[in-house]
């Protein structure tokens, strides 16, 4: 998700590195193609900083929006405005919040959810075994 979409905040004199996507945030019927930014801390800006559980509670009421209705009104900033006609998303909010968390691994080093899928899948094709064989993670 990193790619070079490379950007940072400072916090008490410390820079914190970071990253960005587009996403739409819904205030009241308008949809705002905008940049979600992500911060190696945990902190996540969408048009204010929260933490990924603040950002799941703006996913659960639509403020960070993943759904579009047939004919809602949308606009970037002093760039364009139009309406929808057949919208389709490709992410879900269960799906955003994922790869936010991923993002927030990668950012400080750590293996993401790729990462951590394919070493339980090494682990068990070096020894297979019913306990090491890799298990879904639940769903949230």
């Amino acid at each position: 998700m990193i790619s070079n979409r490379i950007t940072y905040r400072t916090a008490d004199g410390i820079r914190i590195p970071g990253t960005w996507r587009h996403v739409f945030i819904r205030n009241g019927d308008h949809f705002f193609l905008t940049e979600l930014f992500i911060y190696a801390d945990g902190l996540i800006d969408c048009w204010g900083l929260v933490t990924v559980a603040e950002f799941e509670e703006k996913l659960r009421t639509g403020w960070v929006a993943t759904s579009f209705p047939e004919g809602g009104e949308a606009s970037a900033d002093e760039l364009a405005e139009w309406k929808f006609r057949e919208p389709r998303s490709w992410r879900t909010p269960a799906l955003l919040v994922a790869e936010v968390r991923d993002t927030i691994d990668q950012l400080n080093g750590r293996p993401d959810s790729t990462d951590r899928c394919l070493a339980a899948v090494d682990v068990f094709l070096a020894d297979r075994t019913e306990e090491n064989r890799p298990r879904p993670a639940p769903h949230s």
